[in-house]
Parts: C-alpha cells; structure tokens; sequence
C-alpha cells in the first residue's frame, strides 16, 4: 500500500467519522431518546424514579428492532449480538449456498437467492445495523461519561463502511453476473431439440431449460431409447440433470458431430455409447467465465471429483478418470477414437 493511499485512507476514515458524527447525534437529540421527556417538579416520585419508569414504559412499546434502531440496546448487546452475530450467521448462510448450491440447485435459483440475501444485507441490514449501534454509542457516552469505548465502536463502523463501499465497487461485476444469472439466464435458448424416430437429437448448447425440454419429449414419448448430444458445453447443471434423465429412462447415447465440456456428464450416462467416425469429445476443468471465489472453487472442485465418480461407476478406467480434468478451463482435451474405446468410454461406432 502506497503512502499516498495510506494518507487517503486515514483522511476518509477521519472524515467519514466527523460527518457521520454530525448526521447522526443530530437525529440523535430527537424524541427517541429516553431522556428526551421533560421532568415535571412537585410529583410523588424524584426524577430519578420518573426517568426509570419512562425508560421502561418506552422500551416495552418498542419492539426489538426499533429498539436496536433508536439506540436503546446496550452498547454491548448492540455490538455483539445485533452486529457481530447476525454477520456471522450471514456469512454461514452465504458460504453454504456457494459452497453446497452448485451442486444441489439450479443456477436461477442460487442467484437469486444470493442475490436476495445480498440485498437485503446491504440495503436493510446493514444501515438497521450501523445506526442502532453509533445510537447505542451515544447512549453509552451519555450514560456512563466514558468516551474510548463508544469511540472505538464508531471508528470500527466507519472503517467497515468504507470497506464495504470498496467491495461494492470491486465486486460490481459478480453482482452484475448474479443479475443476469436470476433474469437473463432464462432468455438464452441456442439449442434445438427433436424427436426422430425413436431417437432424441439434441443440437446447440446447454442453456437453461434444455433438460426440461428432453424430458417432455420423454414424457410424451416412452418409447425412446437413445439421444443424440451434439454440443460444445454449457451449463454443468443442465448436464448433470440430463444425466439423470439419461440414466432413470435406460438411453443409448450417441454424437454425431462433437460432446464436450458439460455435454460428456450427459454422454457417459448412456447405457450403450456411440460415436460417429470424425466426430470427437472434449474434456476440460470446470469454471465460471468470471472471477472465482476461494469458496466457489472449492464448489467447483468438488463437483468435478463428483462427476469424475459417475465416470468411474459408468465403467471408465482410473486412467482416464486421472487425465480427463488436466486441460485448463480455456482449452481442451480430446482425447483419440483408440483411448476413448481403451477407456471405456465408447462402445461402438455408431452406424
């Protein structure tokens, strides 16, 4: 880090403090506070017990999160319970969809649910949070006369605000991504699916709903027994779920033209698997096209071992299994017609 962006660092942390400072003890003097109410002399009760009696009537009207909002939490409980524990809980919540949603859900379905978590983090939770605990801070000052504490807190809130702003602008794109993936994703339909025969032909790439697709015409026609897959890739969800649909209905697999990336979970799910001569599949490592998290990684690399067992258990040798992911995510493995049927891959050329 440079000593420029140290020094603007520090000026936006100090001037950060100093304006949100303003904003917020001025709406801190309002009628919220529990010492806002006027004590009014010649009473049966002291001050003392009209201001106990008013902070509990007050704090029994309002409901946990008002409560939080007005700053009438501890300044402990505000810290540690509504601040650091409900973020530790969205951080768990968050890594098991990332962690455990690419395999289990369909792409559609995990943006958008992390998309609606991240709005609400930041657009709900976030300022729910920040503003109830410098209130709390104010409280504290007020209450106890001691300042290093509250100050301490509202110094670390202004710090994560701007590491948050940092993430929001750092991050823009796989927020962009999460948008296309919950609204746009849908929309992409470059494939062809159609009944010949008895036979299934599938044609163009992996978009989402091309499974769907398959599995109607299998619907509407029970006595399918093979699908041809002609296809560069896609979505390794919409060929996990052909997969399955291969699998639970007995098909043949066949390519006349090329399978690859995705498309071969779909392949050697094929109870017999053909290949058409000059036609090829291709293998390589699984990615997004964006960036990746350390967590999605591991997501990622998890699946391929999943899928690297169906190829084991569809009867592919340990060889194969050991080599079939070495290709980096921009290139491609296609491995010679001779190891596809050492392997075990194919069966026949398809006639």
């Amino acid at each position: 880090m440079s000593n420029l962006e140290i020094f603007v660092s520090v000026i936006g942390v100090l001037l950060g403090y100093f304006i949100v400072s303003k904003f917020l003890n001025r709406n801190n003097s309002s009628n919220n506070s529990p010492e806002a109410k006027k004590y009014l002399p010649g009473k049966t009760m002291s001050e003392e017990e009209f201001r106990a009696a008013e902070l509990l009537f007050n704090n029994k009207k309002e409901g946990y999160i008002v409560k939080h909002w007005r700053g009438h939490h501890s300044l402990s409980k505000s810290f540690w319970l509504n601040n650091f524990a409900i973020n530790v809980l969205f951080l768990i919540i968050t890594a098991y969809w990332a962690d455990f949603g690419p395999r289990t859900e369909d792409p559609v379905l995990l943006a958008r649910v992390i998309l609606s978590l991240t709005v609400l983090g930041y657009v709900i939770i976030y300022p729910w949070q920040f503003v109830g605990l410098w209130r709390s801070a104010n409280f504290y000052i007020k209450d106890k006369q001691k300042k290093f504490w509250p100050r301490a807190v509202k110094l670390l809130l202004i710090i994560g605000a701007l590491i948050t702003l940092v993430d929001l602008t750092t991050e823009q794109q796989i927020y962009k991504d999460l948008y296309h993936h919950s609204f746009e994703l849908t929309k992409e339909s470059n494939y062809d699916v159609r009944l010949e025969d008895q036979t299934i032909t599938l044609n163009g790439d992996l978009n989402y709903g091309i499974s769907e697709a398959v599995d109607q015409l299998i619907l509407d026609n029970p006595y399918v027994d093979s699908i041809v897959l002609n296809s560069n890739g896609g979505l390794v969800y919409e060929g996990s779920q052909l997969s399955f649909l291969i699998l639970s209905n007995s098909l043949n697999t066949y390519t006349t033209s090329g399978c690859k990336s995705a498309c071969t979970i779909a392949f050697i799910s094929g109870n017999r698997r053909y290949i058409s001569k000059g036609s090829n599949l291709g293998f390589h490592q699984y990615s997004n096209y964006r960036k990746q998290s350390a967590i999605e990684k591991i997501a990622l690399f998890d699946l391929q071992q999943d899928d690297a067992n169906l190829f084991k258990k569809r009867g592919v040798s340990e060889e194969f299994i050991d080599l079939m992911y070495q290709a980096s995510p921009d290139d491609m493995w296609y491995p010679t017609d001779d190891e596809l049927f050492a392997y075990g891959i194919v069966h026949e050329y398809a006639k």
